[in-house]
């Protein structure tokens, strides 16, 4: 399974443009067109760049072969061990290409500068546990890029140890790899898992050596070194549509390109909605175990008003007066960036707005039913936090009260 596979699926779902933009103009192309959740694929500055294959829910239920309703259930299911296959073939083409070859766009006017949002950069430990994660890389020069690392997460944690010997780490980036990759890279696992997981939703995963360090099939893959060495990262535009804030990150000096024939670049809009499934959808399986530990839950939907990241609607089959606000708690501990949960019964439609809405108005009490936790850690993407980082949480129990059953009765 690779990219060109994934537009196979999805078929005449897939709009085409014979279009050629300027590095800097797909932004306004993808909102002049309604693209945010349509994928695409156009020319720019010469050159094919995809985007938007895994933009909805619908679209990665279309690649698992499952529907909606079961996408929390099924994720929460999957294992970190499918099937790996290692291949000696050699699909990649040493490219006299630097970074001013490739179609690495500028998304919004303010940005640090041209950016890959969608290069998985993989590592691996001195005993091979091999990492693989999404970062977003900003364009420096012809070869060497910032990269934004996330402490403690894994490559953060590989580049800290390589820094402190005053080593480089050696990286691969893959860039246009099969969307169900994308979300793997983009779920916590454990320690080198994601390669397992990966083949997991894939039904097995083909690797290919460059370099001495392994990538799945991808239409380009640089080789490259995360140095000791920092510069200025940012303005970015994030999930919340708002600029994230300028820090010194790492620096990552390019040794080589290598591409398929008739490469097609991957491009990531920040804060649009493929953004938002790929950053926020894999908390859902997580949120689901976590409730399914303190009562039985059904579903676990992350909203889109809160870019798919902030609020969630936790559906629970309700047996005992308490289950509500224990799955609030389990909602939080599982997504330390939530800041609002709903808890439903099962005849409300966790994806119709106004059905929840319902439920609050008629289910819900706030002196009984509101749960409120003040000065808990937040999110740093969070405009809204306080200076410390914290914010305060609260959950809404709009479950029908179990004695009360017939009051709560919907005839339509």
């Amino acid at each position: 399974m690779d990219l060109r596979s994934a537009i196979r699926t999805l078929g005449d779902k897939v709009q085409y443009f014979e279009d050629n933009l300027e590095h800097d103009d797909l932004t306004e192309f993808v909102f002049k067109n309604d693209l945010n959740d349509k994928p695409f694929i156009v020319s720019v500055e010469g050159k094919k760049v995809a985007s938007n294959f895994i933009a909805t829910r619908e679209m990665l239920c279309d690649y698992l072969g499952i529907h909606k309703e079961n996408l929390a259930e099924f994720l929460s299911g999957i294992s970190y061990t499918g099937k790996l296959e290692f291949s000696d073939e050699n699909p990649f083409k040493k490219m006299n290409w630097e970074l001013s070859d490739l179609p690495i766009p500028q998304y919004f006017p303010k940005d640090g500068g041209r950016y890959i949002t969608a290069g998985v950069v993989i590592a691996k430990d001195d005993s091979d546990n091999y990492n693989a994660c999404i970062h977003r890389l900003m364009i420096l020069d012809s070869r060497r890029m910032a990269v934004r690392l996330v402490p403690p997460r894994h490559t953060y944690l590989l580049w800290k140890d390589a820094a402190e010997r005053r080593e480089d780490l050696p990286i691969l980036i893959a860039i246009g790899t099969h969307p169900l990759f994308l979300l793997a890279a983009s779920t916590r696992v454990p320690k080198g898992k994601e390669f397992g997981y990966a083949a997991s939703l894939m039904n097995g995963l083909k690797l290919y050596k460059v370099n001495g360090l392994l990538t799945p099939m991808a239409e380009i893959v640089i080789s490259a070194r995360i140095t000791p060495e920092k510069a200025k990262e940012g303005p970015f535009v994030d999930i919340t549509a708002t600029y994230d804030k300028v820090r010194d990150e790492p620096v990552v000096e390019v040794d080589a390109i290598y591409a398929r024939e008739d490469p097609i670049f991957y491009s990531i809009l920040p804060g649009g909605y493929e953004h938002q499934v790929l950053m926020g959808i894999p908390y859902e399986p997580a949120i689901y175990k976590a409730v399914s530990n303190v009562c039985k839950v059904k579903n676990v939907v992350l909203t889109p008003g809160s870019k798919h990241y902030f609020h969630a609607i936790v559906q629970i089959e309700k047996n005992t007066e308490g289950d509500g606000k224990n799955a609030i708690l389990a909602a939080f501990s599982a997504h330390p960036s939530l800041k609002h949960v709903i808890v439903v019964d099962e005849d409300i439609d966790v994806y119709n707005h106004e059905d929840v809405e319902f439920a609050i108005a008629t289910r819900f009490q706030a002196d009984r039913d509101l749960v409120l936790i003040k000065g808990a850690r937040g999110s740093s993407l969070d405009p809204s936090a306080n200076e410390d980082g914290t914010t305060t949480k609260w959950g809404v129990d709009a479950t029908a009260y179990i004695g009360k059953k017939h009051d709560f009765e919907r005839v339509f």
